[in-house]
């Protein structure tokens, strides 16, 4: 659909940004689309497009999208966030510990920069400077419920459950409201969608396409496939009790095989997030 000519790229942006934060991030890629057609170089449009693609677990689009806003508009804050994540998702360490460091070198005093800094770091694997991180947006912002979150979320991933449980509680004396939805409350650049295991969505006008996509055990019919194997070989080397002993043990090697591949994928299709 093309955009409306009625509506300005700051109002595409606008309701891009609400539909963001309410996690319709379909909705809000829409409007970031719009605004990118009628001026494909703004960098706050580009930077969106890199927050929704991010979002939607496509880190290699967002990266796309987030240098083009950087280009732009080098110092770009969004976008510098939004590439940080995404490096982290790529497995880009190296970089993505560059691209969270260059927040805290555009601004140290910035609470938010500090969370960012330790949730990139925190997903590039890096434990120890995303606590030191966390722990400096507390005494920056002690009133601020996000750098209590973010330090919870830190903690728990390092075990140290007393401290997660101390800051949940800062977090939630200070916005009672949002404890409930705590795993919400982390900054949006921080969320994913969560997918279901089956990768396209029946009224995906793509879904061919999708099934198929990831090489023939890479995606939903490669998983489909294997579950059968799995199911086919374990029927007879269950109530074969008639077949003889080795075709019986070949049989169940195949359906275990088949099972211990179809988790393998399956689990690396999954989003932890």
């Amino acid at each position: 659909m093309d955009a409306d000519p009625k509506r300005t790229v700051a109002e595409l942006l606008q309701s891009a940004e609400l539909l963001y934060d309410l996690g319709q991030v379909p909705d809000a890629r829409a409007e970031a689309d719009a605004a990118l057609r009628l001026d494909p170089l703004d960098p706050d449009a580009n930077a969106m497009a890199a927050a929704c693609a991010l979002a939607d677990n496509d880190p290699d689009e967002a990266l796309v999208y987030a240098g083009a806003a950087l280009a732009r508009t080098p110092g770009h804050r969004r976008a510098m966030i939004t590439r940080g994540y995404a490096l982290a998702d790529a497995g880009r360490r190296d970089e993505a510990m560059q691209a969270a460091a260059s927040l805290l070198e555009l601004d140290r005093t910035s609470w938010l920069h500090h969370v960012h800094y330790a949730l990139i770091t925190r997903r590039a694997g890096a434990a120890q400077p995303a606590l030191d991180a966390a722990w400096n947006a507390v005494n920056l912002a002690p009133d601020q419920p996000r750098t209590h979150r973010a330090l919870a979320a830190i903690a728990e991933d390092l075990g140290m459950d007393d401290l997660a449980k101390r800051s949940r509680r800062a977090a939630a004396d200070l916005d009672p409201g949002g404890a409930a939805a705590f795993a919400e409350a982390l900054p949006p650049e921080a969320r994913r969608v969560h997918r279901r295991w089956v990768d396209a969505d029946r009224d995906d006008p793509r879904w061919r396409e999708k099934i198929g996509s990831g090489g023939l055990f890479g995606g939903a019919l490669g998983r489909s496939i294997l579950l059968g194997l799995a199911v086919v070989f374990a029927v007879p080397a269950l109530l074969g009790t008639g077949m003889d002993g080795g075709a019986r043990l070949f049989f169940a090697a195949v359906a275990a095989a088949a099972w211990v591949g179809w988790f393998t994928v399956l689990r690396r299709h999954r989003n932890p997030e």
